[in-house]
């Protein structure tokens, strides 16, 4: 995948020369995140090896600005964490046969955030969601608004309020607005004290009368 988007960007298929700017891209746009948790040039690699139609950076010249890590699974009957998911990071837990594209993140440099580069790689990974015959796609996001609110409801409350759309989350609802439908919290999925150590399971199906529903 090669294309033009927002009339001066490429997002493209990820490949090993820009694995060291994705690296440090991990690290400016998830300052709170675990070491554990940040993925390394040689993960990015092993990335592109395992499934490299999944994974995806945009460039502005020859910079990367944003990128995006997938693989596929499974719906899950149960908790899971993103290093549960991710095989540590290095994606031994991808499996070509299953029913979803899960996203493990989207990274957006700062300095480029807020003019739809995000909508356009959710857009694209539906596209490959699609071409590989999936039910569509698969991610937890971040609601790193919680920050902002910590000292007023805990992380459950926070994510029941947002589930049921009584509050706005810059990540989330953002996500809601390309097409995911929210499901569940999974509590502990990350360390990261920003989003209250959580993520909130969604999906964005191909087909509209497919549902998932709370609790598995």
């Amino acid at each position: 995948m090669k294309k033009e988007i927002l009339g001066k960007y490429i997002l493209q298929t990820a490949t090993p020369e820009y694995a060291a700017q994705q690296a440090e891209l991990q690290k400016i746009v998830f300052p709170t995140l675990s070491v554990e948790e940040l993925m390394t040039e040689a993960q990015y690699k092993k990335h592109m090896e395992i499934f490299p139609e999944g994974q995806m950076i945009v460039l502005d010249g020859d910079t990367v600005i944003a990128s995006t890590t997938t693989l596929l699974q499974n719906y899950h009957t149960g908790h899971h964490t993103f290093l549960e998911i991710s095989d540590n990071l290095w994606l031994g837990t991808h499996d070509p046969k299953a029913e979803w594209l899960y996203g493990l993140d989207v990274s957006v440099h700062p300095a480029y955030q807020g003019k739809g580069i995000g909508r356009e790689i959710y857009k694209a990974r539906q596209e490959v969601a699609r071409q590989l015959g999936t039910k569509g796609q698969l991610t937890a996001g971040m609601p790193i608004g919680f920050d902002k609110v910590k000292d007023q409801m805990t992380i459950a409350e926070y994510c029941e309020k947002l589930i049921k759309g009584e509050i706005i989350d810059p990540t989330v609802t953002a996500q809601t607005k390309c097409g995911f439908i929210l499901v569940e919290p999974l509590f502990d999925y990350l360390d990261d004290p920003r989003s209250g150590h959580c993520s909130v399971l969604m999906y964005w199906p191909l087909d509209k009368d497919t549902v998932l529903k709370e609790k598995h």
